[in-house]
């Protein structure tokens, strides 16, 4: 029986890695880190993967097309988003199953593990029922366990003393950069950031024809965000001069 954590090589998929190896029910050379790649992450994703698998001491299995998520995208002439997660199911779910179909061929069972935490309690649901629908086994050691995204952050970065990834500073998860399902508040925190990705990701929605949000492209959204960053820059500066006597 192979054991396959869904290593996207964030922080919750890499303690979950560590909670297997922990288990002493399992075999540890049956643990496979099952790493499908998008190769549109931050520069320093591969490092932090390789760093953890070394940490544990687990060979890293690498199943992916070969493509970025800008290839992706040229290849489908469309704009991935939450109503069409193509670049998700193509470059993630499809090699997923190409190494399940492996599996068979070699005559191995399994059972998948998936980083969800307690919070994502609707995803644990749904990949539950689809799992359950084709008679997979899946399992979610985070959420079984109530262990946090920030409780994962915190035991690697101050207990393995392993340097987390840059896209932590300023984002929720280290998805590809931009993570096309994201939503507008995630895309605010990606022009702040990563304004290269998020000009290229604008320049995209112009060649293809398509948006990632319905009612507003990239580009009308930049120019809200301008306006409000303008905003609260003045305000700032008025603070500077105008005397408060508030409390007083």
């Amino acid at each position: 029986m192979k054991h396959v954590v869904l290593f996207s090589g964030g922080a919750a998929s890499s303690y979950v890695a560590y909670l297997l190896t922990q288990d002493k029910e399992i075999n540890k050379k049956d643990i496979v880190l099952l790493h499908t790649p998008t190769l549109s992450e931050c520069e320093d994703s591969e490092k932090f993967r390789l760093k953890v698998a070394r940490y544990l001491k687990l060979p890293m299995t690498v199943w992916g097309r070969g493509e970025d998520i800008w290839d992706c995208i040229e290849r489908n002439g469309a704009i991935p988003g939450q109503f069409m997660p193509f670049c998700t199911q193509q470059l993630k779910q499809q090699m997923k199953e190409q190494y399940y179909k492996y599996l068979e061929s070699i005559g191995e069972k399994w059972i998948e593990y998936v980083g969800y935490g307690p919070d994502e309690w609707r995803r644990v649901q749904k990949s539950a029922a689809r799992n359950e629908a084709i008679g997979r086994q899946v399992k979610f050691p985070l959420f079984e366990r109530k262990i946090s995204s920030e409780k994962c952050k915190r035991i690697i970065r101050d207990e393995w003393g392993i340097e987390l990834p840059s896209a932590y500073n300023s984002l929720k998860h280290n998805n590809c950069i931009p993570c096309f399902k994201g939503g507008k508040e995630y895309f605010h925190a990606v022009w702040e950031n990563y304004p290269d990705e998020y000009h290229r990701a604008m320049e995209k929605e112009k060649e293809v024809g398509y948006t990632v949000f319905r009612d507003v492209s990239l580009e009308e959204l930049e120019k809200r965000f301008i306006n409000d960053k303008e905003w609260d820059d003045m305000q700032m500066n008025l603070s500077e001069f105008i005397p408060c006597d508030c409390w007083t």
